[in-house]
């Protein structure tokens, strides 16, 4: 992730039941997170960011990541279909700063 407000790649494609570790590098110099959940779950949570920007994350599937750190994220993806990822310090989700993981059924 970047200042360019994107991830690389914003599409990943696996399959149910895998365990994947997502290694989030901020290669930017402003703050950035990755959050995983459902379209619904995220844009609850973005309402949540507005209020509260400075807030850091400690729930397995949210990470928070300062300038040219890195962070981590362990998720098992145990149902097909679409699981949304995106930043959501304000205004990052608005400029494009999201993506998807396609679970394909085992």
């Amino acid at each position: 992730m970047s200042d360019k407000m994107r991830f690389e790649p914003a599409s990943i494609q696996v399959k149910q039941g895998e365990t994947v570790r997502f290694v989030v590098r901020n290669a930017g110099q402003i703050k950035h997170e990755m959050n995983l959940g459902t379209e619904k779950e995220l844009l609850e949570h973005l309402e949540v960011m507005k209020k509260f920007p400075n807030m850091e994350h400690d729930e397995p599937n949210k990470v928070t990541i300062a300038p040219g750190q890195q962070g981590e994220i362990v998720w098992q993806f145990t149902k097909a279909g679409t699981v949304n990822f995106a930043c959501l310090v304000p205004g990052h989700y608005e400029a494009g700063m999201k993506g998807k993981v396609q679970v394909s059924k085992k």
